[in-house]
């Protein structure tokens, strides 16, 4: 989106509009700070720069976000039960191919140029010219999501005939074991997508009955929706072997999307949580650029370190790298959003006619093209 449709959008956040899917992007808002914490205290342990505590806080942290965005996703993709494959195609999965395609070599050349400080994980194929040629059938980056996108909306589509309540059965079996760790194909992006199938059929197949059961919801909901998760959370990371019973993961899951969505909509008229809402409407953005700002701040710790010039503890650096980080990832997010490509495909992709110019399309007010909505990728 250009610059001056930020700015009003950033008006009309300040006190959101009426409308029964506010709270959509404050959920939205909490959840990309979920993952940007997330991200933040994993660069941190791979340094070195962690304490006690953080292990478990990973455990509790990991059933919140994705199974909200993922949750979010499937609500707003009910449609494409109706669609044909073709249009499936050009509306959803080109989009979301594209967009994976392009920051996984965005990455790439990131860490080409940047040290990368993170040894662990998905962090180690960061440099490794395989791992971005296999990209597209073997995710190993934190784009994994948007790959998860595309495969379960093909996967929406493909059982768009089936009844939903044996489809979304076999996907909770299926997610039970995965969130375990009793079933796994080894890679992370298969495994997210086996994981958390579950709620984007889920929100797909019920879009409206849990929309309706959102807006509907009585006040004490978030509350019982945090004491399941929490429950859950603190078996998985406490009891010995807690985590690895099928089903407390998903379970600790529900409760998470449960709270944070019924939360959102009875907190949405707040206007101190305005910005929420302002980093939900964002979130793509976010997500996509939050880990090179880590990258490069989680270097300049490192040296700082070695050289006895940290004068902050674990915790405080944790809770100023999650300021800084999602701060700077806001304006970086809002520079690039003015490279339409980043995010769009082309019409030459697309096969969509450039539309014939207005009287007044070369006066300065022209409205400046829109980038990929937050709300259809998230």
């Amino acid at each position: 989106m250009g610059a001056r449709q930020g700015w009003r959008l950033t008006r009309t956040l300040v006190s959101p509009p009426g409308g029964s899917k506010d709270w959509v992007d404050l959920a939205k808002g909490v959840a990309i700070l979920a993952v940007i914490l997330y991200h933040c205290m994993l660069f941190q342990r791979s340094v070195g720069l962690d304490v006690g505590g953080m292990g478990r806080l990973k455990t509790v942290l990991e059933m919140l976000p994705m199974p909200v965005f993922i949750a979010l996703a499937g609500m707003f993709h009910a449609r494409v039960v109706e669609w044909t494959l073709g249009d499936t195609w050009r509306r959803r999965l080109l989009g979301y191919a594209y967009l994976y395609l392009v920051w996984s070599v965005v990455r790439f050349a990131f860490y080409a140029l940047v040290p990368n400080v993170r040894g662990d994980g998905a962090g180690a194929t960061a440099q490794e010219p395989l791992y971005l040629l296999l990209a597209p059938v073997w995710p190993t980056s934190s784009y994994w999501f948007i790959w998860a996108l595309f495969a379960l909306t093909l996967l929406l589509w493909l059982v768009r005939g089936a009844a939903a309540v044996p489809v979304v059965s076999v996907a909770a079996a299926v997610s039970a074991l995965v969130s375990a760790g009793l079933m796994t194909s080894t890679n992370v992006g298969w495994d997210r997508v086996l994981e958390y199938a579950v709620y984007f059929l889920a929100g797909a197949l019920w879009s409206k009955q849990l929309f309706t059961a959102v807006s509907r919801s009585p006040w004490w909901t978030p509350l019982a929706g945090l004491a399941v998760w929490g429950t859950f959370a603190a078996v998985a990371a406490y009891v010995p072997y807690g985590s690895r019973v099928p089903g407390v993961a998903m379970l600790g899951q529900v409760g998470a999307v449960v709270a944070c969505c019924t939360a959102a909509r009875q907190l949405v008229r707040l206007r101190p949580l305005s910005w929420l809402s302002y980093l939900g409407a964002r979130s793509l953005h976010l997500y996509l650029v939050h880990i090179f700002v880590i990258a490069v701040l989680c270097a300049v710790l490192v040296a700082l370190r070695d050289r006895g010039a940290l004068p902050l503890g674990p915790l405080a650096v944790l809770a100023a790298m999650l300021v800084t980080v999602t701060l700077l990832s806001v304006l970086l997010g809002r520079v690039l959003s003015r490279f339409r490509w980043l995010f769009v495909p082309p019409r030459a992709l697309t096969g969509r006619k450039r539309p014939p110019a207005a009287p007044s399309a070369t006066s300065s007010s022209a409205p400046a093209p829109r980038a990929a909505s937050p709300r259809r990728t998230s």
